[in-house]
């Protein structure tokens, strides 16, 4: 069943936000697309940052956040405030 997690990030006014945006943008650029990934949206303001990211299956996610892991405790990044993760019962592209 198709699956949906959503990552949040804090942080305060002290953060170097524009260095957050350049490691997202180079995590993204470095490899293609995971198997398994149906869409990802990444949005970053003042008081944070959220991806959210949508599975063909949990069974996808969980591969690629235990295979991402390790790539990403090696990048200065505040870790996740909150992650969230459940079941599709709609997904609609327009």
């Amino acid at each position: 069943m198709t699956y949906c997690t959503v990552v949040e990030f804090e942080w305060d006014a002290d953060f170097d936000h524009e260095g957050f945006r350049r490691t997202l943008g180079r995590l993204s650029e470095e490899s293609p697309s995971p198997a398994g990934l149906l869409s990802r949206i990444t949005g970053i303001d003042s008081s944070g940052a959220r991806v959210i990211e949508v599975w063909r299956s949990g069974d996808d996610a969980q591969a690629f956040a235990k295979q991402s892991g390790p790539r990403l405790a090696t990048v200065p990044m505040p870790p996740p405030s909150r992650v969230t993760g459940f079941e599709v019962t709609s997904y609609e592209v327009a």
